[in-house]
């Protein structure tokens, strides 16, 4: 059964790896969304400081939308999913900006350690030209202002006065290269010393800003709880939460009917060209989940705390009707497809927390909710067992679960039904 999310993290070294950048896809849902799921693509590679700082702009963008949006709320009435929605968003982008943190302060780690070795190879080398250059000096010196001279004067032929010219000239040029090489050692050396400076003050300043950030990680997290807390022990809240989880629940249905149009519509195009082209119209798009009744592979295994229907709610005392299943599992655990399908859906969905919608073809669509983290995006094609995210509790007043539907044309359909028996 949808519910609200409850859970407590805070990872000294960050949460998790992120899937994919998750942003929604069609336009026709976009007046039923609040805030997008990934404006941010946190990516797994190691960034300059400027890609780096552009990661972290993005998110703080992002962060003072939320906010903004918080207080444009703030000032209507709205009811506590909402408000727990607005925490639980603040708390996934201050996460989301742990995480870069964390990634910077990897990348900039290993920045120093190879700054570190190059320099400490500089000065060596440094240190045995200089006593090369050193020991030419006072060779130099040894021979004399008139030593070159005197060598050429001392040949005994006009050939031997070129090779030793030849000589001396050799000589000439390996000390000025050398010369030069401790100029550029030293250049170096001190670029380096001056970039190895610049590392270590941005990693001082990401360590910085993360202890304020897992600070306020924890006020969040204080925050969620404290409101948990109040649903729970105050029935006013406990009545006002599952009349908004109706509304939840009429709002996917509007979001289903919204995609079943679109692909409708779709339908009607094609068939109107075909009949005005003077071809046959096209046969009905098939469901891929039609000949897999009672044989669809669970998208995950766990206990069924909620089936589907009118139950009384554990937490609302009030009874409420479940468009799917819950699905107990511990958190992190890989969900899969239950079939091919193309994403269409990835966002927060008010008390469904992150979910995933697949359109299986055919007016047939599956729903995953509570996810902890995404991996596809809108308008990827998934294969049959793919996994598309993790178990967490997004949304969820009872820890980490999965809700799962299936809808037939938008209508739900008990999940059970169509999936193999265990």
């Amino acid at each position: 059964m949808i519910g609200l999310r409850l859970r407590g993290r805070v990872a000294p070294h960050g949460r998790r790896s992120r899937g994919p950048a998750r942003r929604l896809g069609l336009g026709v849902v976009l007046p039923l969304l609040a805030v997008s799921l990934a404006s941010i693509a946190p990516a797994q590679e190691l960034a300059t400081p400027e890609e780096g700082e552009a990661r972290l702009q993005a998110i703080r963008e992002q962060i003072e939308r939320n906010k903004a949006e918080a207080a444009a709320l703030g000032k209507k009435e709205q009811g506590v999913i909402a408000n727990l929605n607005e925490i639980e968003r603040s708390i996934d982008l201050t996460q989301d900006y742990i995480d870069e943190l964390d990634r910077q302060i990897q990348a900039r780690d290993q920045e120093i350690q190879g700054l570190s070795g190059q320099l400490a190879r500089l000065e060596e080398e440094l240190v045995v030209k200089r006593k090369i250059l050193e020991r030419r000096l006072r060779d130099i010196y040894k021979f004399g202002r008139y030593g070159a001279f005197q060598v050429l004067l001392m040949a005994d032929s006009f050939a031997s006065i070129v090779g030793r010219y030849k000589y001396l000239n050799l000589i000439a040029r390996q000390d000025d290269r050398l010369f030069q090489r401790v100029k550029v050692l030293k250049g170096e050396i001190e670029q380096h010393r001056h970039a190895l400076q610049q590392v270590r003050g941005l990693m001082d300043e990401r360590r910085g800003e993360r202890v304020s950030q897992v600070a306020a990680l924890k006020a969040g997290e204080e925050e969620r709880a404290r409101v948990l807390r109040s649903i729970k022990s105050e029935k006013g809240k406990r009545v006002e939460a599952a009349r908004d989880l109706e509304k939840e629940s009429e709002r996917i249905q509007a979001l289903l009917a919204s995609l079943e149009k679109v692909r409708k519509d779709e339908e009607d195009r094609e068939r109107r060209a075909a009949e005005a082209a003077g071809r046959p119209a096209p046969a009905p798009e098939t469901s891929i989940l039609t000949s897999a009744y009672g044989k669809l592979d669970w998208p995950v295994q766990g206990e069924i705390i909620e089936g589907f229907g009118r139950s009384v709610h554990p937490i609302y005392g009030t009874t409420v009707i479940n468009n799917g299943i819950d699905i107990r599992a511990p958190r992190g655990t890989p969900i899969k497809a239950v079939e091919a399908g193309t994403v269409q859906f990835v966002d927060w969905y008010g008390a469904y927390g992150k979910t995933v919608i697949l359109d299986h073809k055919g007016g047939h669509y599956s729903i995953y909710s509570h996810l902890e983290d995404v991996n596809v995006k809108p308008g990827q094609s998934v294969a049959h067992g793919a996994v598309i995210g993790t178990v967490g509790d997004t949304g969820s007043l009872d820890g980490p679960k999965l809700h799962f539907e299936i809808r037939k044309g938008g209508r739900a359909v008990d999940p059970i039904t169509w999936l193999r028996k265990r």
